[in-house]
């Protein structure tokens, strides 16, 4: 058994005697795990070579805030202690950055998290290193987490329709995006994502286009729909964080939020919302990890590649921030009330719509200019 694998084995031990503890509990099982050597050991020998000669850091690219204080707590922490490398941080991730550091060839990051649309992009300017299969394990792997080639998945968020429970204390709530648009069954305040790809996205499927007729996008009447619910949004939110401020000070009545931080207000912060799984706007497997090509440190950033992709480190994260886990073991690893509020769940799988990214990768550009433009008209 290799080291990654003895850690995982000890990691599993603690997630199912945690099993529907909350996520402070989990913290400090593992925190207590580690000062014991739990999931430590055998690491005395990786530890020794490292003390003769240290190994360079991997530098990985971050979002900032609470994504990466979980991702640092859920992989890069017990990374660490595990291979003995050291992680830093760039902050905050930017996709126009990575790439400009790629045609400069002056690389500096040496594993990054690219969404669905990224990833295809990122493949077509060449930036991606094909995976060492030498150094990642692909039988710990699921082959749905092989969506793209050359890179792992690891996480995957919906963006949902939230609804306040002291609203509508009844059955009679808003449950699609036909309902979120209906502003005379549903009157109350509303807020969406300043995004194209995702509003876009919902007000499509308001406007009733079915998911077998969904692409090509007809951008018309995606616009036709969103000038129908303008009037009637109070806030257009670009951050999570401003998204949970708005829930949680309950200034809003119907908001559309990813679910990990819609989870977090409502689960840790007691906010009166509820999410609805109908009609969620699912990113799928196509989000995942890479090592980009001219970085520093390829082999570290495999290395990165060969832990983030396993079900217990990825149960983890799921329990410290909500976010989905794309290996579908990592959903056996949760207690069955916090897997069922996971976009990866089947049966909330079911009931999603999963974006097409492909065809996002080619029309975005264009029309997150035209969606800003709309939007200050």
């Amino acid at each position: 058994m290799s080291h990654v694998d003895d850690a995982c084995a000890r990691l599993l031990d603690v997630l199912i005697e945690t099993r529907g503890l909350d996520r402070r509990e989990l913290l400090h099982a593992l925190a207590k795990a580690a000062a014991g050597s739990v999931l430590l050991a055998p690491l005395a020998a990786v530890a020794s070579r490292t003390t003769q000669a240290a190994e360079p850091p991997v530098t990985y690219f971050t979002y900032g805030g609470a994504w990466k204080q979980a991702i640092a707590q859920a992989f890069f922490d017990p990374f660490t202690k595990r291979t003995g490398i050291p992680v830093q941080y760039q902050e905050p991730y930017t996709f126009a950055k990575l790439r400009a550091m790629h045609e400069a060839k002056a690389q500096q990051i040496d594993v990054a998290g690219l969404s669905g649309m990224d990833v295809y992009i990122a493949a077509r300017a060449g930036m991606i290193s094909p995976v060492d299969w030498s150094i990642v394990d692909k039988s710990a792997l699921d082959p749905r987490q092989l969506h793209q080639q050359d890179a792992i998945g690891c996480s995957s968020q919906s963006m949902n329709v939230c609804f306040s429970r002291k609203k509508w204390l009844g059955t009679d709530h808003p449950n699609s995006w036909a309902d979120f648009w209906n502003v005379e069954k549903f009157p109350g305040r509303r807020a969406l994502r300043r995004d194209a790809v995702w509003t876009m996205e919902a007000a499509a499927k308001a406007d009733g286009i079915k998911d077998e007729a969904f692409y090509p996008l007809d951008v018309d009447r995606v616009f036709r729909s969103l000038e129908r619910i303008k009037p009637h949004i109070k806030a257009w939110w670009s951050d999570n964080s401003q998204a949970q401020q708005l829930m949680e000070q309950e200034e809003v009545d119907l908001i559309y939020m990813t679910n990990g931080r819609a989870t977090q207000s409502i689960l840790d912060h007691k906010a009166p919302f509820e999410m609805v799984w109908s009609e969620a706007i699912y990113a799928g497997h196509a989000e995942g990890w890479i090592v980009p090509v001219g970085c520093p440190n390829p082999k570290g950033g495999m290395k990165v590649l060969d832990f983030i992709g396993r079900p217990e480190y990825q149960a983890v994260f799921a329990r410290l921030l909500y976010y989905a886990p794309q290996n579908p073991k990592a959903i056996a690893l949760l207690d069955a009330r916090l897997a069922r509020l996971m976009p990866s769940h089947p049966e909330n799988e079911k009931l999603a719509h999963t974006i097409n990214y492909r065809w996002w990768a080619d029309s975005n550009a264009r029309l997150q200019r035209r969606f800003e433009q709309w939007l200050q008209s």
